[in-house]
């Protein structure tokens, strides 16, 4: 594949939404929201998902994006998080893809 990658993820029995506007100090039960990692492994369930490279927050509760990665083999995980961007037990999965240039 070449850049940009064009990602689409999604998750089963288990509901994205986007995070509420304003100040978030609870989460809801059973939604949460994606986050793609690049070169970068799974945290551990309850870790807060940082707000920095190499995160991607999809908090509006989008599943797709064109990633510019450069040529060569990359990790990409994707992660969901809650309201408050807290891992999900069993929800991160990791995949490798290579990009041409």
């Amino acid at each position: 594949m070449k850049s940009p990658v064009s990602l689409e993820f999604g998750v089963e029995n288990y509901q994205v939404a986007a995070v509420p506007a304003g100040t978030v100090t609870e989460s809801r039960p059973n939604l949460g929201h994606h986050h793609v990692a690049i070169d970068a492994d799974c945290l551990p369930a309850g870790a807060v998902i940082p707000r920095a490279a190499p995160w991607v927050h999809f908090g509006d509760g989008k599943n797709v994006i064109d990633m510019q990665l450069p040529p060569g083999q990359h990790r990409l995980t994707l992660q969901i998080g809650d309201d408050l961007h807290r891992t999900q037990e069993g929800l991160c999965s990791t995949i490798t893809v290579n990009v041409q240039e």
